[in-house]
Parts: structure tokens; C-alpha cells; sequence
């Protein structure tokens, strides 16, 4: 009877173990089945967290780029500008800088271009006033009569905010024909001639 017992005792016991290992055994193959799943996953997971990454990075640098190439253009047209806006003011100190003959030879062109009646008022900047020549205006009286003007233009008060060129005061109307002013209404016309011959190498 006690044999028996004891029989039945390690049968029960086997059976257990037998079914205890065979649990711990699937749970195992679970856990591995699961972890491998999971390291699929976390890598997957990894693959499109570094692809988000360098697409983000390869963006970022593409904005950078594009600030910067803008940056770069606009400091170029900057640079530019600044070069022309010197051409014209050396051009400008060079027609006042002109010798006295040719100076005087061109504001008399300039003059015979303007005067319509010949009883207008001119106006010289105080440099040209102090030394503008006697036969300037001999000679320019003597060439407004060949073409039939026999009026006598007067000298008004000197124009302190012009360098060179002059105003003409005619019928309450005043014309700004000071060599500045001239070069700043062509310069539109002009810009485009001298950025070609500055810039002509791009």
C-alpha cells in the first residue's frame, strides 16, 4: 500500500515536471519568438529614424545653402551698386574737374540748348560765378544773336547746392540743369551701359 502511494507520488511528481518543463520550454521559445520580433521592430524603427534624420539633415543643408546663395547675391548686388554709384561721382568730379576752356565750352553748349526767349536768369554754382571768364558771355550773346536772340540773359544770385552745370529761371519756372542733376535724370538710361562695361567679364 505505502509502495503504491509512493508510486502514484512520483508519477504525479514526473508528470508535473514533465509538464512544467514543457511550459518553461514553449515560454522560452515565446520569449525568443517575441524578442526577435522586437529587435526587427527596433531596428526597422532605427532604419527610419536615422532615413527621417539624414533626410531632415540633407533639407537643413539645402535651406542653408539657399540662404547663403542668396546672402551671397545680394552682397554681390550691393557690391555692385556701390561700383556704379562711384563710376557716376567720378564722372561727375571729372566734368568738374574739366580744364576751364573745355568746362566753359560745354556749359555755353549747354546754355545754347536751353535758352528759349533770352531774357532768362542763370544761376551758377559759387565756384563757376567766381570764375566764370569775361568772353564767356561775350561769346554766348555773340551766338544767341546768329540764331536771332537778341534778349540779354541776367546772372541771378549764386546757387550754393550745385557743384557745376547750372539753373535757368524762366517765366516762374526754374530748370535744373546742374551737371549732377543732368546725370541723376539720365542715369536709368546710363546705369545699364556702365554696369556693362564694369561687369563685362561675367
Amino acid at each position: 500500500m505505502k509502495e503504491g502511494a509512493e508510486r502514484i507520488c512520483r508519477r504525479i511528481l514526473a508528470d508535473a515536471r514533465a509538464r512544467a518543463e514543457a511550459i518553461a520550454a514553449e515560454a522560452a521559445n515565446k520569449s525568443g519568438v517575441m524578442l526577435a520580433e522586437a529587435e526587427k521592430e527596433a531596428e526597422k524603427r532605427r532604419e527610419q529614424i536615422l532615413e527621417r534624420a539624414q533626410k531632415e539633415a540633407e533639407e537643413q543643408k539645402r535651406r542653408i545653402l539657399g540662404i547663403a546663395q542668396l546672402d551671397a547675391r545680394k552682397e554681390m548686388l550691393a557690391a555692385k551698386q556701390e561700383l556704379i554709384n562711384e563710376a557716376f561721382k567720378q564722372a561727375l568730379e571729372a566734368l568738374l574737374n574739366l580744364d576751364d576752356s573745355t568746362y566753359f565750352a560745354v556749359l555755353r553748349k549747354m546754355l545754347l540748348a536751353s535758352i528759349k526767349t533770352g531774357d532768362e536768369v542763370v544761376i551758377l554754382s559759387p565756384r563757376d560765378k567766381a570764375r566764370v571768364p569775361a568772353e564767356f558771355w561775350k561769346d554766348l550773346y555773340r551766338e544767341l544773336a546768329a540764331i536771332g536772340n537778341t534778349n540779354e540773359l541776367s546772372l541771378g544770385e549764386e546757387a550754393p547746392e550745385i557743384s557745376g552745370g547750372f539753373i535757368l529761371q524762366s517765366g516762374g519756372v526754374e530748370i535744373n540743369n546742374s551737371f549732377s542733376s543732368l546725370l541723376e535724370m539720365q542715369r536709368d538710361e546710363l546705369e545699364l551701359e556702365v554696369a556693362a562695361l564694369l561687369f563685362k567679364e561675367e
